[in-house]
């Protein structure tokens, strides 16, 4: 359960939510936002044309804010191993890089 109310602007801050989500539905995630009405956000230096991969974690996210302006996330934890120097990146980018790392590792 969350619970979000409403304070005096002295008492306000700008708060990040992140919900998980399955995989699956965070591939859908886009569409349906805009079907609903509502803008997914660039994040990281990225446009919002796809989820965007947190390489250090990994995780894909989707982000928008809500009618009140608040940021959410929508993240779904990613199989395989971390790797924080690729930063953050389209999740098309990051499966071909995953698909490359696995024939390398397959031909050692």
């Amino acid at each position: 359960m969350l619970g979000i109310w409403e304070v005096n602007e002295e008492q306000f801050k700008t708060n990040h939510f992140a919900f998980h989500i399955p995989y699956e539905d965070l591939l859908q995630a886009i569409n349906l936002l805009n079907e609903k009405g509502i803008s997914v956000r660039r994040s990281f230096g990225l446009e919002p044309t796809e989820p965007i991969v947190h390489a250090w974690m990994p995780a894909a996210s989707v982000y928008f804010y809500d009618p009140n302006g608040n940021s959410l996330e929508y993240i779904a934890v990613l199989e395989g191993e971390s790797y924080p120097e690729l930063g953050a990146l389209y999740l098309s980018v990051w499966k071909k890089i995953m698909k490359e790392k696995g024939k390398r590792d397959e031909d050692q």
